[in-house]
């Protein structure tokens, strides 16, 4: 916390430290009230402590036509400090974040031509839809997802940390997950996908399939935690083009070893294992 602009300072000893304040209350001097805040589901009085392995919450998506601004609200259950991650796919046009303002997108163009971005960002609680502009569009779909107890004190400027095109396939491979929480939002453009399957040791997040018959952008999303070697491979209904990217959400680690089945690269057994 800033240190107040007049601090009284107190010798504890060994140096000059900041005093505790205290107000008077009409009959006694007391510590001051805790300035407490709606974080969306409750008054606290600071952010959650981030952890590890930051928890899923929640998500929405939406699949647009021609337009050229593509807008989604913050899926409704999120609350102030929890990280917002965004990605849009647009057929003709670089994406643009336009609001919330301030945060800037990474942007890939496919050997298809087509955009996907990605943005990252911590919820500071305000209302108002999360708006991309996406230009002479004739397809765009937008996911938000919702990641809570991430240290959004370190919020990558490029949040994604790979992208790997497949043509003409049924099988996407994943890569390998990175430390902390690993997110894969794999785009489909397809005019016939209908199902998939996530290899075990992934967790279906989130879908937007495209209009059957239309060719869209499908965004399917799945997390894990933990590093080592690719968890598989997601299976697809049909045979069509796919980009897998994976997104690095920010933890912080508690200093203790945890074990993660299966990940005999991250994991660590010990006394005082945690299961992540």
């Amino acid at each position: 916390m800033a240190r107040s602009y007049n601090p009284s300072m107190a010798w504890d000893g060994s140096a000059w430290v900041e005093g505790t304040s205290r107000v008077w209350n009409g009959a006694a001097w007391t510590s001051p009230a805790v300035v407490r805040f709606f974080d969306g589901a409750e008054w606290a009085a600071k952010a959650l402590a981030p952890v590890t392995y930051p928890t899923y919450a929640t998500s929405n998506s939406a699949l647009y036509g021609a337009t050229e601004y593509a807008g989604l609200a913050v899926p409704a259950a999120t609350r102030v400090n929890d990280l917002i991650v965004s990605v849009c796919a647009s057929a003709s046009a670089q994406p643009q974040l336009l609001s919330p303002e301030g945060h800037v997108a990474q942007a890939q163009q496919l050997s298809s031509g087509h955009w996907i971005a990605v943005a990252m960002w911590p919820y500071d609680g305000r209302p108002g839809d999360v708006v991309w502009r996406v230009p002479g569009s004739q397809t765009s779909t937008v996911m938000n997802l919702v990641y809570r107890s991430a240290d959004v004190s370190s919020v990558p400027v490029v949040p994604v940390r790979e992208i790997k095109q497949y043509a003409a396939v049924n099988r996407v491979p994943l890569t390998a997950p990175s430390a902390f929480t690993s997110l894969f939002v794999v785009l489909v453009e397809s005019s016939d996908l209908t199902g998939y399957v996530w290899p075990e040791g992934v967790v279906d997040r989130a879908k937007q399939l495209g209009r059957f018959g239309d060719l869209n952008f499908s965004l399917l999303a799945s997390d894990t935690p933990g590093a080592g070697a690719s968890p598989g491979e997601l299976v697809l209904d049909t045979t069509a083009n796919a980009v897998c990217v994976t997104i690095q959400v920010p933890g912080v680690s508690d200093g203790r070893p945890t074990w993660i089945l299966g990940d005999d690269k991250a994991s660590a057994l010990g006394a005082t294992t945690v299961l992540g």
